[in-house]
């Protein structure tokens, strides 16, 4: 009786389960860049992946911010830099703290300790998940059922029309509250108008598992002013 040489085959399947297993694998991630400006900045695009040795060669008027593990970091030229050099300043926002989507009550516990605010001066949203009803674009959230609104002027009360194509429901301030609870009745992704902004809701499944991963998720889906309000969040001391 004639054997089969089974070697061959045992080998190449061996061969394919590695190959499998090397394309399921991530690939090494390094910095990813969040925003860019300045005359270099076409090279430089958000949601681009960075390698962590690379060095980073500025001319005046450039700065880049990225974002890895380790928080937000800013690079201001001119000058060269590399992301493998350990930042300073402040802890960064723990990434458990980032993925909590705070309700109205929560959120305005947390707002007593002062209202963030952009480079600009304007404030932001305490958190990564309130909606910023001044601001038409795209929301990200993990929870449509715990969604908040937020409104940059708390002085006075105020009574805010949510709706979407099918109905619409009242949302009220009282005076000196920043927070209040999305209404129940139109909890669910899609498009809607609050006041006069429009704001689509998207969901983000499944919930990143890093902070990177949380990043490039948010650019993906278009959710920009999260984006910066992340930076803010995470930032370590800037790179001159």
């Amino acid at each position: 009786m004639t054997s089969i040489d089974t070697r061959p085959a045992i080998a190449a399947a061996i061969a394919a389960a590695i190959a499998a297993i090397c394309l399921a694998a991530p690939a090494f991630a390094g910095p990813l860049v969040i925003r860019a400006s300045g005359p270099t900045a076409v090279a430089f695009k958000p949601g681009q992946r960075l390698a962590d040795t690379q060095a980073l060669v500025l001319r005046a008027g450039d700065r880049i911010t990225v974002l890895d593990a380790r928080g937000t970091r800013s690079f201001t030229g001119p000058g060269n830099f590399r992301f493998d050099q350990p930042g300073s300043a402040a802890t960064p926002t723990a990434f458990a703290e980032l993925l909590t989507q705070k309700t109205d009550r929560r959120a305005r516990i947390g707002a007593v300790r002062g209202v963030a605010v952009q480079p600009d001066g304007k404030p932001v949203p305490p958190g990564l998940w309130a909606v910023d009803t001044g601001r038409s674009g795209t929301v990200c959230v993990l929870d449509t059922a715990r969604l908040a609104l937020w409104r940059a002027d708390p002085s006075v009360a105020e009574t805010l029309a949510v709706s979407r194509a099918d109905r619409t429901a009242n949302v009220s301030f009282a005076a000196e509250q920043s927070i209040a609870a999305w209404p129940n009745t139109l909890a669910g992704a899609g498009e809607f108008r609050v006041g006069s902004s429009a704001i689509t809701v998207q969901k983000l499944v499944p919930a990143p598992a890093s902070l990177e991963g949380l990043a490039a998720a948010l650019l993906a889906k278009g959710c920009t002013g999260q984006v910066d309000r992340l930076a803010m969040l995470t930032a370590v001391a800037d790179s001159r």
